[in-house]
């Protein structure tokens, strides 16, 4: 009857409780593995540097390759996927998260996948676009991460481990907070490198960055506080390599 409250209430089983509590616990979240880590050798003097990217693969509801390295890196990129039972025609999104060439020299592997680069979205030659945030599945999510350069983009990848950020050069490597002069030489925005460098340290769990190995985020840092001190010594020099940028 509908005139009889119970009649419209819903009052659950023992059985629609375990259903529930299994769909919950078999949701299924995406697994990131680093293809190979990147790195950045500067000489004494920091006049050249030998650098590659990291590569990821992102495994989730789509396959999504983050960075795509040097044309060297083309070999291994396609012998890791073999391993993962993967083709360069499985990959649905190529993710680049800046335009430096130790970043995107191998995204003709992938003709088949959607390209995004910067805040630009290439499904073959249609081009769409998207501000500060894009969602890729329920796991992964593309964000503004400005600072190396004005259209800087990372990734959010939520896992069984707890958030992945793939951060491209917003971190360089692991403990690059040490001597922030390493990577503030390549910066375009640095206030806004070490605020984003900071918003990330908070909310991720493990990072990926753009020149080194994936890394525990350690909490207890207070990234934000120890690199704007660092910062205010730098400010009284010129010391990008663009030669384009007054700190």
């Amino acid at each position: 009857m509908i005139g009889d409250p119970h009649a419209l209430s819903f009052k659950p089983t023992d059985d629609d409780f375990t259903i529930l509590v299994y769909n919950s616990i078999m949701k299924k979240l995406a697994n990131v593995h680093v293809i190979q880590p990147g790195y950045a050798i500067w000489n004494k003097k920091m006049e050249t540097q030998r650098a590659d990217g990291t590569i990821s693969l992102v495994i989730s509801n789509e396959n999504i390759i983050v960075d795509t390295g040097l044309p060297k890196d083309k070999t291994t990129i396609l012998d890791v996927l073999v391993t993962f039972g993967l083709a360069a025609k499985d990959i649905a999104y190529i993710i680049c998260t800046h335009g430096d060439a130790d970043h995107i020299s191998n995204n003709n592997l992938f003709p088949k996948a959607k390209l995004i680069v910067g805040f630009d979205i290439y499904d073959g030659d249609i081009a769409r676009f998207f501000q500060n945030s894009l969602k890729i599945d329920s796991n992964v999510t593309v964000v503004s991460m400005t600072g190396h350069d004005d259209r800087s983009i990372g990734v959010y990848v939520t896992t069984d481990v707890g958030l992945i950020a793939i951060t491209g050069d917003l971190f360089e490597y692991e403990g690059d907070y040490k001597d922030i002069s390493n990577w503030v030489a390549f910066s375009k925005e640095p206030k806004q490198h070490i605020r984003n460098r900071a918003k990330v340290w908070e909310m991720a769990d493990y990072i990926v960055p753009g020149h080194g190995n994936i890394f525990k985020v350690d909490k207890t840092i207070d990234l934000l506080d120890l690199e704007t001190t660092q910062l205010k010594k730098l400010l009284q020099k010129k010391i990008n390599v663009y030669g384009d940028i007054e700190l």
